[in-house]
């Protein structure tokens, strides 16, 4: 199981259209509260925030490994090793569906899983970006595009950069952290 990505808006470290947001949904592994011994009685205090730990674990919506998230997580691996030597012509991998279908959800999962297995084939790369993560709507231009991984990068931008200078500060940048997966999110609102 998994977690879904969190929702908490107002915080920006929440996000997952930023590395550190990212970061903590990938470190993120929440534990239920404790079963009480039979027979245990609390005080309304004692009561109320046990309910609350309850309420806060069931809120972070642990998903379910079901076939297809476990087929978008293989085949997107897959791709990943198919492409470890290739120079040009990589192959890539399209989740579509419908509104609410879950596909967020499944790239989400592919991303995490991918990157925490990084960290343990590898723990010396503790400053690198295995993953990336991007929201966009559909009618995104190019420079639209580079500028979302500009800033989930943390890479300013100045006013008049072009799509190509953002785009060269991007990849240069993915290239000296080690990034073997970009995630795409087209929202389903333009």
């Amino acid at each position: 199981m998994s977690q879904a990505p969190p929702q908490d808006i107002a915080n920006p470290q929440a996000s997952l259209t930023t590395k550190e947001g990212w970061r903590a949904f990938v470190d993120e592994n929440p534990e239920p509260p404790p079963s009480l011994p039979s027979g245990t009685v609390l005080d309304e205090d004692e009561l109320e925030s046990y309910r609350e730990a309850r309420i806060d674990y069931h809120t972070r919506s642990v998903i379910v490994n079901t076939p297809t998230i476990r087929g978008v997580v293989t085949t997107g691996r897959k791709r990943i090793v198919l492409n470890r030597h290739q120079v040009s012509a990589r192959r890539g991998l399209i989740v579509s569906g419908s509104a609410g279908t879950g596909k967020t959800t499944a790239i989400t999962h592919l991303g995490k899983n991918v990157e925490q297995i990084t960290r343990r084939r590898n723990p010396a790369s503790v400053g690198g970006l295995p993953v990336v993560f991007v929201t966009v709507p559909p009618a995104a231009t190019p420079k639209m595009l580079a500028g979302e991984f500009a800033r989930f990068l943390g890479i300013p931008l100045e006013y008049r950069m072009s799509q190509v200078q953002i785009t060269n500060a991007v990849c240069d940048l993915l290239g000296k952290l080690g990034t073997t997966l970009v995630l795409v999110d087209f929202t389903d609102r333009p």
